[in-house]
C-alpha cells in the first residue's frame, strides 16, 4: 500500500471517527429534573418540535442533584432543574455554564417579576445568567374560612390567642426562624445576627403556645386537619397543601402574608459540560411556553412563571429562599422551642 493510499485510508477513518463523535453529541438531551417537571406527553412534543430526542434522569432530593453533579463534575446532564437557594452553590464549583437569553424568545413574554433576571436573586453572577426561572411556590397561610373571620393578612395572625390549641405548625428549624423573622420586621431572614436570633426564639416559644400539633408532611397535616378543630395551617407544602385539602371538602383559602412569604424557586440551568448548548437553550425555551407552563400549574398545583396563577397575586411580596447563616444553630433553637415547656 503506498503512502497516499495509507494516508487517504487514515483521512477516512479519522472522518469516520470525527463523524461517530458528532454523531455522539448530536444524541438525545440529556435532562435531570424532579417529578412534574418534564412530563412524557411534553418530551413527546418538543421532540416533534425540534427533532431532539430526550433522555429524563429524575431526581428526589437537592443532595442527590449534587451528588450527580458533583460525581460527574457536570458531565453526565446537558440541562437540569434547581432552586435560587442552591444555584449558587453549583456556580461556585463551576458546574454550570452561562446561558443565552437572547436564544429563549419566550423569556420576553414570562410574568413581570421573572423578566429582569438581574431582580431573582440567585440566578444571575458577574452580569452572567445562570438559571431561568420555571415554578414556584410560596409558604403561605392556610385558614378555615368559617372559624377565621375577617380572612387574616399577615402571619401574625398564628399568635392570635383566640386560636390557641388549633394551630398546626412545620416541623423545621430553618424555615420557623425565617418566616418568624419576616414577622418581627427583619428585611433579611436568612442572615440573622444573635440578637435578632434570641428574639426569634422568644417569638417561637410564644407560637408553641397556640400550636396543637407541628407536622412533618403534607398528608400528616391533613389527617391531623380531620380529626381536631383546626382554624390555621401555616402551609409548607402551599398550594399543592390547599389543593389536597379542599379535595377532601374542607372550607380553606389560602394567603401570603402582607409582611412576605418565604418561596422556592426552581429555574432551568445548563450543565458545565453540555454536548449541545443549543439543544439545551430549545428545551429551556420550550419548558417556558404558554402551554407547557400552564399545565404545570393545573398538574401539580405549583406557581408557573409565565401564566398568572393562585400562587401569588401581582402585588404579592414573594421572598425567594436562601442559604441561612448557621442551618445547625436554627436547627438547636427549634429544638430548645420544641422542648420547652
Amino acid at each position: 500500500m503506498g503512502f497516499k493510499t495509507l494516508f487517504t485510508g487514515m483521512a477516512a477513518a479519522s472522518l469516520a471517527v470525527s463523524m461517530m463523535a458528532s454523531a455522539a453529541f448530536a444524541e438525545n438531551l440529556r435532562v435531570m429534573a424532579w417529578d412534574g417537571y418534564a412530563d412524557k406527553d411534553w418530551v413527546k412534543e418538543f421532540t416533534a418540535e425540534t427533532g431532539i430526542g430526550v433522555d429524563v434522569v429524575f431526581i428526589g432530593s437537592d443532595d442527590e442533584a449534587w451528588a450527580k453533579m458533583k460525581g460527574s463534575e457536570g458531565k453526565d446532564f446537558d440541562v437540569f432543574a434547581v432552586n435560587t437557594a442552591q444555584l449558587q452553590r453549583y456556580i461556585t464549583a463551576d458546574l454550570v455554564t452561562p446561558i443565552d437569553v437572547d436564544a429563549l424568545p419566550n423569556q420576553k413574554e414570562v410574568l413581570p417579576r421573572f423578566r429582569d433576571l438581574t431582580t431573582v436573586h440567585g440566578d444571575t453572577k458577574d452580569g452572567k445568567v445562570y438559571g431561568i426561572p420555571f415554578c414556584f411556590d410560596s409558604i403561605g397561610l392556610i385558614y378555615d374560612t368559617d372559624k377565621v373571620k375577617p380572612a387574616p393578612t399577615s402571619m401574625s395572625v398564628l399568635w392570635d390567642p383566640a386560636y390557641q390549641g388549633k394551630v398546626l405548625a412545620y416541623d423545621n428549624g430553618e424555615h420557623n426562624v425565617s418566616f418568624t423573622a419576616l414577622t418581627l420586621g427583619y428585611q433579611d431572614p436568612f442572615h440573622l445576627d444573635a440578637k435578632q436570633l434570641a428574639a426569634v426564639q422568644a417569638k417561637l416559644i410564644d407560637l408553641k403556645h397556640n400550636v396543637l400539633s407541628f407536622y412533618t408532611t403534607a398528608d400528616e397535616a391533613q389527617q391531623i386537619y380531620k380529626a381536631n378543630d383546626v382554624a390555621l395551617i401555616w402551609a409548607n407544602y402551599g398550594q399543592q397543601q390547599l389543593k389536597a385539602l379542599q379535595a377532601i371538602g374542607a372550607h380553606v383559602a389560602y394567603i401570603n402574608a402582607s409582611e412576605g412569604a418565604l418561596a422556592w424557586l426552581d429555574n432551568w440551568v445548563i450543565s458545565k459540560g453540555v454536548h449541545d448548548k443549543s439543544a439545551a437553550e430549545k428545551w429551556i425555551n420550550f419548558m417556558i411556553s404558554k402551554t407547557v407552563s400552564s399545565q404545570l400549574s393545573e398538574r401539580t398545583g405549583f406557581g408557573n412563571t409565565v401564566t398568572a396563577t393562585a400562587s401569588a397575586g401581582g402585588n404579592d411580596k414573594l421572598i425567594w429562599l436562601d442559604n441561612v447563616e448557621d442551618p445547625l444553630k436554627r436547627s438547636d433553637i427549634w429544638n430548645e422551642v420544641k422542648a420547652t415547656p
